[in-house]
């Protein structure tokens, strides 16, 4: 009879801890995305949040009236200073308000930032 009552728990302990393996195995990891805009425009859509990984998001840069797109900080493609399509014949000199994309995967916590210049005179 013992051995009935611990063959019994035995096999109700294993089964309840698959079932625990199996459950973690399925959750999709997740990472937070946090997006900063400072001064001179809106990044879209509003992002910060959490996502599991792998998903792939498209932001927008839009610079307020009297600025301009600079740079993304925190994405796979950062540039190191403004770009110059940017300040030069592609926005500010047309008198249009030029804006940006960029595509965050989401493979680890982000920060991504958007950088607005005040267009020059």
């Amino acid at each position: 009879m013992k051995r009935l009552v611990l063959l019994t728990a035995t096999t109700i302990i294993l089964s309840c801890s698959s079932e625990l393996i199996n459950e973690e195995s399925t959750t999709p990891t997740q990472y937070t995305l946090t997006v900063i805009v400072k001064e001179g425009g809106i990044v879209t859509p509003e992002a910060t949040g959490i996502y599991s990984e792998g998903a792939q998001l498209t932001l927008s840069a839009i610079p307020d009236e009297g600025y301009i797109f600079c740079r993304w900080l925190g994405t796979d493609n950062d540039s190191e200073g403004c770009l110059q399509q940017n300040l030069v014949g592609g926005g500010a000199a047309g008198g249009a308000r030029g804006g940006a994309r960029c595509i965050i995967k989401m493979n680890s916590n982000r920060e991504v930032q958007a950088f607005f210049e005040i267009i020059p005179d």
